[in-house]
């Protein structure tokens, strides 16, 4: 039978495809069909009920006469239809109710009934004592059974050819049928059958569209907790799941570790290969991954960085079995993992914060040869919780002032004689004390905040100078450092030329200091900022020569008015013989390229007359001065110590 059923189901599947449905659209049909068992059970018990009523008190005889044998089998026929739209009944309630799971029984009840209401509908019809209703008990029946249930469109055509077969032929058994009634009976039966279709085909519809949106909902579902590109997890699925294990009072969290992965040097595969292969690339470690930690709860963290919260047992030989699978992805570039791992202390500990501290171990193994995998510990989280504490506190500082600017002299060399002074961010504060500029400069550099402390100092800078120039105060031209990001972040030219202009300043007394490393990466924006920088009256900048790698190409593809050369170089002068000639060397290109020099980090006298002695126009350094608050730089000018340009003492 099973083989049979297997047979036709292929044949319709080739030759009707249309009838062949998804088990969702069945379903829905299904369910359909119960809802509709509702109205139609209800309807004929309903029915059957009354009928019952005017056959035992004797009311169906009134309009004539109806013998006892006739009586009871009709009264038979409506206990039966009666209890099978009864059984109907309550199978729909409890399905719709989700006490009853199984639809073959319903589709048997269902089934069992339409035979019944259908055999009563002709049974009625034909033992009737009235000609003209015998028709109505059929074809009442017929509605029910095929108008308000769905069937396919095969079943719908037997089932009612049948049942007008069997009609027609008890009719004619007793009167003969006339041309007229085959004709009228012909009409009814194509009504029917094209009614019954309808149904169907709106239900099925319906079902399509109702189809439809569940799978797009389970798409977007889907992809709202998973990374398209590697088919892990995304991070806000990590997320909420490692809420409920951690929340979970079964869970022993000292045995669960969080992991972050950080694939090394793969930005130079995206650079040789281009895109799409690097996105297959990640493709196949989101695979390996998979496979190495199947029972943990992995995700992609986002570009080539990958999270994990995986068991303690075990764990630091599957980070390195996981390493050396991706190393073996790629022969010709060297790729590496660097693998951060956090223990959790408290069941509560939001996971975006594991994995900061996961993060931040990972971090301090990258750069390191040899070292790929790093535990976070108590000094990373003082470190931590200090670089956190710059990033929540850094607008509260600037609003405070706790950030305060200071000034640290710059000389002639010549004359000794102050001729400027760079502006540099100093940060006490109430919690820590007084924090270091490599405290808190790399971190907001980090956390792309830098604009807000770089525009902080430029407008104190426009303030003390504004008020020197009000009060016929002495002053000197000041430098500031911007950041790269600055020019990223924030339209830079506009931005200091607005509080140039709100505080009256000119322009010849700022200058724009751009640290070299800012240049390694040369842009068409940069360049032309600094173009129009220059072409408004600044003098620009270029700190921390040598510092860098691109030295050379920073002087070939920019202009700048000053080199300032990098402090490292004054490092252990006595000692390292080839200072000296190099910063001859140095000193002599800026000339050849029409730039002056300046020089930081001078301590002793014996770098100050060197540098004089090989022509290095302007010195900075503690040997002048320490970097310092505005008025005790004004005292020091005020009551001799410091030397400044005559055209600065104003009077």
């Amino acid at each position: 039978m099973r083989k049979v059923g297997v047979i036709l189901k292929e044949f319709f599947r080739k030759h009707f495809p249309n009838l062949i449905y998804s088990s969702y659209v069945k379903d829905y049909l299904f369910t359909a069909n119960v809802r509709s068992s509702v109205y139609v059970g209800a309807m004929v018990a309903a029915l059957e009920i009354w009928m019952l009523i005017t056959a035992i008190t004797g009311t169906i005889s009134s309009d004539g006469y109806r013998d006892a044998h006739w009586v009871l089998n009709h009264i038979i026929s409506y206990i039966t239809l009666l209890v099978t739209a009864i059984m109907m009944l309550i199978y729909a309630f409890l399905f719709l109710r989700g006490k009853i799971k199984s639809p073959k029984t319903g589709f048997a009840i269902r089934a069992f009934f339409t035979a019944v209401a259908l055999a009563f509908g002709l049974y009625i019809a034909y033992t009737s004592y009235d000609p003209s209703g015998k028709v109505f008990a059929f074809l009442t029946m017929e509605i029910f059974c095929l108008c308000l249930f769905v069937w396919n469109p095969v079943s719908h055509f037997f089932i009612l050819t049948l049942t007008f077969g069997l009609y027609l032929y008890f009719q004619n058994k007793l009167v003969p049928l006339t041309y007229s009634m085959k004709v009228n009976a012909f009409t009814l039966w194509i009504t029917l059958l094209m009614t019954g279709i309808n149904i169907h085909y709106q239900r099925k519809m319906e079902a399509q569209k109702d189809e439809n949106l569940e799978k797009l909902n389970s798409h977007f579902k889907k992809r709202s907790f998973e990374d398209e590109l590697t088919l892990l997890p995304n991070l806000n699925f990590f997320q909420r799941q490692a809420i409920e294990i951690l929340g979970d009072v079964k869970t022993d969290i000292s045995k669960l570790r969080f992991v972050f992965m950080d694939i090394e040097n793969f930005k130079n595969y995206n650079q040789k290969y281009g895109f799409k292969s690097g996105n297959n690339f990640l493709r196949s470690v989101g695979h390996i991954m998979r496979a190495i930690f199947e029972g943990d709860l992995t995700a992609r963290f986002s570009d080539d960085h990958f999270v994990a919260l995986a068991k303690a047992d075990g764990l630091e030989e599957k980070l390195v079995f996981f390493r050396k699978q991706v190393i073996e992805l790629e022969n010709t570039i060297q790729l590496g993992l660097k693998c951060g791992i956090y223990a959790p202390t408290d069941r509560y500990v939001p996971p975006s914060v594991a994995l900061d501290h996961a993060r931040y171990a990972c971090l301090s193994v990258k750069k390191r040869f040899g070292c790929d995998i790093a535990e976070y510990n108590a000094v990373m989280d003082t470190e931590f919780k200090r670089k956190q504490y710059v990033i929540n506190n850094i607008d509260l500082a600037l609003k405070e002032g706790w950030i305060q600017v200071y000034y640290q002299p710059v000389v002639w060399a010549d004359s000794g004689k102050i001729c400027g002074a760079e502006a540099l961010a100093r940060w006490r504060d109430p919690t820590y004390g007084p924090l270091s500029p490599a405290d808190f400069i790399p971190v907001l550099e980090e956390y792309r905040q830098i604009h807000k402390l770089d525009m902080y100092v430029m407008e104190s800078v426009c303030r003390d100078l504004s008020e020197a120039y009000e009060k016929s105060q002495p002053y000197v031209p000041v430098s500031i450092n911007f950041s790269r990001l600055d020019f990223e972040l924030l339209n830079l030219v506009q931005e200091i030329n607005a509080l140039v202009e709100r505080y009256k300043i000119k322009r010849d007394d700022i200058h724009i200091e751009i640290t070299e490393s800012a240049l390694t990466d040369s842009d068409r924006e940069l360049q032309d900022a600094i173009k129009e920088f220059r072409s408004q009256g600044f003098s620009l900048w270029l700190d921390d020569f040598g510092s860098g790698y691109s030295s050379l190409n920073a002087l070939k593809d920019f202009s700048f008015d000053m080199m300032k050369i990098d402090m490292k170089f004054l490092s252990k002068f006595s000692e390292n013989q080839k200072t000296r000639p190099i910063l001859s060397s140095i000193v002599s290109l800026a000339n050849k390229i029409g730039m002056q020099t300046l020089t930081e980090g001078v301590e002793t006298s014996e770098a100050y007359e060197f540098l004089r002695s090989i022509g290095c126009q302007r010195l900075q350094g503690f040997l002048f001065g320490k970097p310092m608050p505005k008025n005790e730089f004004l005292e020091k000018i005020q009551n001799g110590e410091f030397k400044i340009e005559e055209r600065f003492a104003q009077k």
